[in-house]
């Protein structure tokens, strides 16, 4: 697929898809939430499944990837949860 795009432009051109996504650009609202700007499509596909199975495929070699969803909004906001450890 092409080169990056906008997020409306790749929401516009992929409706009711999910989205892989590469090369992301991302604007920091805060501490733990990123608004997604523009990134560079892998895949557009119907098939959750497939998308999840090419996320965890493309993360095992390293590469930072991210999927959207169907019902993702033209503001896609990424929130980073830190995981809570378990203090000993």
């Amino acid at each position: 697929m092409g080169s990056k795009m906008k997020w409306s432009e790749i929401r516009q051109q992929y409706p009711d898809k999910f989205v892989l996504l590469s090369d992301i650009v991302e604007e920091k609202l805060s501490e733990t939430k990123f608004k997604i700007i523009e990134g560079h499509v892998l895949k557009a596909t119907d098939n959750g499944k497939e998308i999840r199975k090419l996320y965890q495929d493309y993360k095992k070699k390293g590469v930072n990837v991210l999927y959207s969803l169907p019902s993702t909004p033209v503001d896609f906001i990424v929130e980073n949860v830190p995981f809570k450890g378990i203090i000993k």
